[in-house]
């Protein structure tokens, strides 16, 4: 359990004897068997050892220095369940394997825009959490969590911090999962002991629009129609939105309208949906939309259920790439 949520696997040894990373060789001493590590555009990572000065110098020899380390991590590992059959090494005994359930949790480096947002966020609560936005400062820069919200509500019963985090690009989260586990952890162990805290994974809605799009006689729409589709996709994609932002009917417009050669625009429909209908349930949902669509669609930050069970979590309203019929384009 680290403060970055994130620990690197590379053991290095030099003639049989462990090296340990650090993050700088600035303060280590001439005898020091310490290294740093550089990771660079192309995911190629450099072990660096000191000058004898700042570090220990490697010592002489031929294939002395020896580096175990784990492959096979990020984005690409949350599959279903059922979907993993084959071992990268076969143990003897093992016939085969399968997983029950589903991985999820498992997230790639950050870009180096990702980089920019969340180093500062370590500096702002340095590991130690006293105010509220600290915990949503800290869940931030965790490694896989590319949205936090916190804030200070009651359950019913008592006063909690309540934080609600979306994973880095929206992987899926489970409750689960070691990137939730030792995320509440940290929470209890940085944090004040006499504070409640409660951490909940971000709800999805997923925006369902129908737009008539008029173009200007020296365009086809058949040719601007991806072209728009991938402008409203960025602008309402994970990226560029945040839990609790207002989806606005002229921030659509806007996105349509940026497109050279769009004329104008009318949004005919506009709704979101809860995530996990089936496909028939989505295209149900989406039929049911009819004009005039609304000004703007509420998006909710964490807040008391009016059920009475609990906190809600924080909403988090995006454009799917995965669903095309729930952005559905059309000239006029």
């Amino acid at each position: 359990m680290t403060p970055s949520g994130a620990q690197s696997t590379l053991e290095v040894r030099v003639d049989g004897l462990l090296w340990h990373a650090a993050d700088t060789l600035a303060f280590a001493g001439p005898v020091d068997h310490v290294y740093t590590t550089q990771t660079d555009d192309h995911d190629a990572t450099t072990v660096i050892f000191g000058d004898g000065a700042r570090g220990a110098r490697l010592p002489t020899g031929a294939e002395n220095i020896r580096a175990a380390y784990r492959t096979g991590i990020g984005r690409p590992g949350n599959v279903p369940a059922g979907q993993i059959t084959q071992l990268q090494t076969r143990p003897l005994g093992v016939n085969g394997v399968t997983n029950p359930l589903p991985a999820t949790g498992g997230a790639d480096r950050d870009t180096l825009d990702q980089a920019r947002r969340n180093v500062p966020l370590a500096v702002l609560a340095l590991d130690r959490l006293v105010s509220v936005p600290d915990y949503a400062d800290f869940a931030r820069a965790r490694a896989g969590i590319g949205r936090a919200s916190a804030a200070r509500l009651s359950d019913g019963t008592n006063t909690v911090v309540h934080l609600t985090i979306a994973g880095t690009d929206d992987i899926p989260i489970d409750e689960t999962d070691d990137l939730f586990q030792n995320l509440r952890q940290s929470l209890s162990a940085l944090g004040d002991p006499s504070q409640p805290v409660q951490v909940a994974v971000r709800e999805l809605l997923l925006i369902i629009m129908a737009a008539a799009v008029h173009v200007d006689a020296d365009h086809r729409f058949d040719l601007l129609e991806p072209q728009i589709r991938a402008a409203l996709l960025g602008r309402f994609g994970f990226d560029h939105r945040d839990l609790g932002q207002v989806v606005f009917q002229s921030e659509l417009i806007a996105a349509i309208q940026a497109v050279p050669g769009v004329d104008r625009v009318v949004i005919d429909a506009l709704g979101v949906a809860p995530e996990g209908l089936t496909p028939a349930q989505l295209q149900a949902f989406a039929d049911g939309l009819a004009p005039p669509a609304p000004q703007l669609i509420p998006v909710e930050l964490a807040r008391p259920d009016p059920q009475g069970h609990g906190i809600l979590p924080a909403q988090l309203a995006l454009l799917s790439p995965l669903l095309p019929d729930t952005l559905i384009l059309k000239e006029r």
